[in-house]
């Protein structure tokens, strides 16, 4: 498997330390959106002062997977962030919204905003009544899975596989952490059989597949937060084995093979002999799913040559400048034009602009096919970074970006380098 230089691990270790340092809000400390009430260490989206404000609160799937790998975060930050989420989930019975909206029993927050208000809903900083459509009837599928991320990422850091037992805060009371995975996990919509995330047919029964499509409307079967499924439910499996609850551990297996067993047939379509993209969902979204084709491939829950023929689509991608530029990902090959639905402009964001979000698991990928294209893919990507850098992080580390129309969003982005660089870690593929 192809590995980054040494100085090319620590150059991009230096900014992900850099990027956690500016993204981080300790209790009590005032930033420009407000002061951190919460009485825990926050990781925001990206970079946040007195005179900055890049996504001023606490949202739930980023932390959770910088606290995989790569030493960024600590445990004592952790285990603030469970019971956060813990603490603002709702409780056992649904919240209608005056908007039309509808918080299902148990669902988690989608982000926490400083003074300790949850808002299940993305695209909104309203805590109350206002939050919900047009951003999804119903909070996002992929919410309901961090609380297990988190949970199995604490466990793993500090070896405290018991952690799972520790009673936490809830609206129902303290319960177990592991009860609270299961309200979680369990809460949304899925099909009985195969048990991946699925959207209604009714678009005004919408519901977000995943925080990184949010402005997207998906139908049918959806692919991201079904992958999540799987690894929210391998993660249980492990937990529930390692405290001795086995009945429960072989459930989530079950479950777990289900989804892994659904996930190609359901949602790869051939493009070529032997290769081909996953789809990213059976109705409305159904377009190659380039993040989620590689995410897929680095979370290993393909078979051999349903990697391969993945991997090929992948490098054709890059090779053919479809999918990559300047080392950044897009959400759709070019080939596939625009989503058909989306409230964000073509070209622009989540409709056609490029992300240093899943490099990571883009460069895995590439590694098990060409070793070649993953060394020139992290150096254009490292490349682009270190020629834009500038210490203030004002017109650098951007969000998301597309030159060939000028859109350039949020300098500072915390996960456009350290989701690469723990991605990258926790594959072995940093000299570190």
């Amino acid at each position: 498997m192809w590995k980054a230089a040494p100085e090319a691990s620590r150059v991009l270790k230096k900014m992900a330390e850099k990027l956690v340092q500016v993204s981080t809000i300790h209790p009590g400390q005032r930033v420009k959106a407000g002061k951190n009430k919460t009485g825990r260490t926050l990781l925001t989206p990206g970079y946040n002062s007195l005179e900055r404000a890049v996504y001023p609160a606490y949202w739930v799937r980023d932390p959770a997977w910088l606290a995989e790998d790569g030493g960024l975060v600590s445990p004592t930050e952790v285990w603030g962030w469970i019971t956060l989420m813990s603490e603002t989930m709702r409780g056992a019975s649904p919240w209608f919204l005056a908007s039309g909206g509808v918080v299902l029993p148990f669902s988690l927050a989608d982000h926490i905003l400083l003074d300790g208000s949850p808002v299940y809903y993305p695209g909104t900083y309203a805590s109350d009544e206002r939050q919900g459509p047009p951003w999804g009837k119903y909070p996002p599928h992929d919410d309901q899975y961090w609380m297990t991320f988190s949970a199995y990422a604490y466990a793993r850091m500090t070896g405290d596989w018991h952690s799972f037992l520790r009673e936490v805060p809830t609206p129902e009371g303290m319960v177990p952490l592991w009860q609270v995975c299961e309200w979680t996990h369990n809460a949304f919509f899925v099909d009985e059989e195969s048990q991946l995330c699925v959207a209604s047919e009714d678009l005004a029964e919408h519901i977000v597949d995943w925080g990184y499509n949010d402005t997207v409307t998906k139908t049918g079967k959806l692919l991201f937060p079904s992958l999540l499924r799987l690894e929210s439910a391998s993660k249980l499996e492990i937990l529930f084995r390692k405290v001795g609850i086995s009945q429960k551990a072989e459930r989530y297996h079950t479950q777990a093979e289900a989804i892994r067993q659904a996930i190609f047939p359901t949602f790869y379509r051939e493009e070529r002999p032997g290769e081909g993209w996953l789809l990213s969902a059976t109705g409305l979204g159904h377009k190659a799913d380039v993040w989620g084709t590689a995410f897929a491939i680095y979370r290993g829950c393909l078979g051999q040559d349903e990697v391969q023929a993945l991997g090929r689509a992948l490098l054709r991608g890059f090779r053919e400048r479809t999918t990559v530029l300047k080392g950044q990902v897009r959400h759709l090959p070019t080939s596939e034009g625009f989503w058909e639905v989306c409230s964000c402009q073509e070209g622009t964001y989540q409709n056609g602009a490029y992300w240093g979000y899943p490099v990571g698991w883009y460069l895995y990928a590439l590694s098990l096919l060409d070793t070649q294209a993953a060394e020139e893919m992290f150096a254009e990507y490292l490349g682009y970074l270190q020629e834009t850098w500038d210490e203030q992080l004002e017109h650098s580390v951007w969000e998301c970006i597309n030159p060939e129309i000028g859109h350039y969003q949020n300098p500072g982005y915390l996960t456009t380098v350290a989701l690469p660089y723990a991605a990258l870690k926790a594959k072995g593929m940093l000299a570190i």
